[in-house]
């Protein structure tokens, strides 16, 4: 147990103390590391609201065998789902070291992948099954403010909140289940101090990849006696809405991207909602294929012009069919994630030429006189009398990039602009782009530019 106290040591009481002034002048409002301001808020609630001690040295709480299995029995159908899943995501990521932990919505890692030599370290550090990751035991943490802000986020090393955890790096993911609720998180941790920013960086998008293949599953599971209807996204930045139908084309069940998309509440789903409203009636759309085959279809949103490529799957299970666990389970693997590559070869492309050079100058020229404002694909699309689907391709033909990365572009563009003629704060300039906040703005200035907000403004004053 040392020789495990050791690495926090080697920090130093510099390191140490230079965190627990960070995180004070966080929680007072005062920070300019692009770094802290994306867990600034995390950092003030873990203070404020949960009264969590950054000094404090304690290993987090791990749960007896017996408390951990009181844990797991409420969700053990969807741990025994994620199994294929975290044993995927654990051969990409062992040989760097990492650990793959699955965590219940209260941020209780109820299963993990990883340990061998590094077991009784991962242990020490809580990286390991039965350890209790909350927001309000630990503080600022990957998985516990994951749960809480309901978003994917990675927090590396010194963005931790309690001065014990600087060493550790880790990226977790909400899984949301069926009726859009959050059933789990997915996380990525290592506990090597010698990580690099950058190199993390990169499990986040594997652990959200992860997270929406566990989430289809889910969704497939749940409706396996109903057919199911994976649609292609709008946009690069979108995933893949999944509506579940039964025989007289009635949507009984809708993903949470597809309740964000089409506007599907409870109560409409409840009422008998027809999948005529959203699209345009398509003539024996249930056609069921030998041996459960995908059909990959057009439909047209109500008012649309062009049709959106969709993958429409039969029920996984089915009364009158005789189908073994092992074909089941094959049935009720993910596969929203194909539509990209399928979209390709689909015989029903909207046209390949892009926006009318006349109404691309008009739209280019709305975004960048509304920078501040929200701007939406919606209004956007609705500003070119376009459907959302056939907007969104038009306007990357004619662009190279999506409608919402343009828009991206543009306000960092503009905050360069003010970044260099200016002495606004980062937050004043974040709100007069356009960014919902400092973190926000942060976060996609370094992925345009690969610099933070505060790096460019003293390369350019000097």
């Amino acid at each position: 147990m040392l020789a495990e106290s050791a690495k926090l040591d080697s920090w130093g009481d510099i390191e140490l103390s230079r965190h627990i002034a960070s995180v004070t002048s966080a929680i007072e409002g005062h920070t300019s590391d692009p770094q802290i301001d994306e867990v600034a808020v995390s950092w003030r609630r873990s203070a404020e609201r949960h009264h969590v001690d950054p000094e404090n040295t304690a290993p987090p709480q791990i749960l007896t065998a017996g408390e951990l299995r009181d844990c797991r029995e409420p969700i053990e159908s969807l741990v025994l789902a994620a199994q294929s899943e975290l044993d995927r995501l654990y051969a990409i990521v062992r040989q760097p070291g990492y650990v793959v932990l699955l965590c219940d919505p209260t941020g209780i890692a109820v299963d993990h992948r990883g340990g061998g030599e590094l077991s009784t370290q991962l242990r020490y550090w809580g990286i390991w099954s039965g350890a209790v990751w909350s927001e309000q035991a630990e503080g600022t943490n990957g998985i516990g403010t994951c749960i809480v802000e309901r978003r994917a986020i990675t927090v590396h090393q010194t963005q931790h909140f309690r001065v014990r955890h600087i060493s550790l790096s880790c990226s977790g993911c909400p899984v949301f289940g069926p009726e859009g609720e959050l059933a789990a998180v997915i996380d990525v941790s290592s506990i090597h101090p010698s990580q690099s920013a950058h190199s993390h960086a990169l499990t986040l998008p594997l652990v959200a990849a992860s997270a929406r293949a566990h989430e289809e599953r889910l969704f497939r599971e749940r409706f396996a006696r109903t057919w199911i209807i994976a649609v292609a996204p709008l946009s690069d930045e979108r995933l893949a809405p999944l509506l579940a139908i039964d025989r007289d084309y009635r949507v009984v069940g809708a993903d949470r991207c597809a309740r964000a998309e089409f506007g599907i509440t409870r109560e409409l789903l409840d009422s008998g909602l027809s999948l005529w409203t959203l699209f345009t009636r398509t003539a024996s759309l249930l056609q069921r294929r030998e041996g459960g085959a995908d059909t990959l279809v057009g439909l047209k949103e109500i008012g649309g012009i062009e049709s959106r490529c969709a993958l429409v799957s039969p029920p996984a299970l089915s009364a009158r069919a005789r189908i073994s666990a092992c074909d089941a389970t094959f049935l009720m693997r993910p596969r929203s994630m194909l539509l990209t590559g399928l979209e390709r070869q689909f015989s029903v492309q909207p046209p390949r030429s892009g926006l009318a050079a006349g109404l691309l100058r008009r739209i280019c020229e709305h975004i960048e006189s509304h920078l501040e404002d929200n701007i939406s694909l919606e209004g956007l699309a609705a500003d070119a009398r376009l459907s959302l689907y056939h907007f969104a391709r038009a306007f990357r033909n004619s662009m190279g990039i999506s409608p919402h990365r343009y828009v991206m572009q543009q306000r960092v563009k503009k905050a360069q602009e003010m970044l260099a003629r200016t002495d606004l704060s980062l937050a004043n300039i974040a709100v007069a782009v356009g960014f919902a906040d400092q973190s926000h703005f942060s976060r996609h200035f370094r992925r345009v530019l690969g610099t933070t907000p505060s790096g460019f403004r003293r390369a350019v004053s000097r």
